[in-house]
């Protein structure tokens, strides 16, 4: 049997293997189409619903946020959004990545209460997002400072004014 003759036999056999399975196929084709919506919703949600949980008034909604969002209402980064300091923005895959697991964090908190709302902290991945913000908005009056210290080790209340939720640190020099 030649190459040729091969090919069209398996193309025959194809095109029957579809023709008595069409009723499957097309079930099983809707069902996978509707599934990769689904999946796809549920990633990106409706349109504009990651720009809505990227307001700071979408962040104040949890009612261990709002301490929060009112002393950031009143600080000098009220121009701000939560995400400009909270989240990494040095590219979208890892923003993305953090605001999904930071958001799913701070749902669960929320509404399992597992947690008090004078417990909220910065953890030392978000010390580390904060200082690399920090620096990113600040570039050029960071470069004429020592950056042996986080910026907030000085500036606790720069984002949050009148908030105790940072701990002051112990100077380590």
């Amino acid at each position: 049997m030649s190459r040729r003759d091969l090919i069209k036999n398996i193309l025959e056999k194809a095109e029957a293997f579809v023709l008595e399975r069409r009723a499957v196929l097309l079930k099983a084709a809707v069902i996978f189409g509707a599934a990769g919506f689904a999946v796809l919703f549920a990633l990106f949600g409706p349109p504009h619903l990651i720009g809505l949980t990227e307001t700071p008034e979408f962040c104040g909604l949890c009612h261990s946020m709002k301490p929060q969002h009112e002393a950031w209402e009143h600080s000098a980064h009220r121009q701000a959004r939560c995400i400009d300091c909270h989240l990494p923005n040095n590219n979208a895959a890892n923003h993305y990545l953090w605001k999904s697991i930071d958001g799913n964090k701070d749902v669960f908190y929320e509404f399992s209460g597992l947690r008090e709302h004078d417990e909220i902290a910065l953890s030392a991945h978000g010390h580390k997002v904060l200082q690399s913000n920090c620096i990113r908005c600040h570039e050029d009056f960071v470069a004429h400072v020592d950056n042996k210290r986080a910026c907030i080790d000085c500036h606790r209340a720069a984002g949050h004014k009148r908030q105790g939720t940072l701990n002051a640190r112990e100077d380590k020099q």
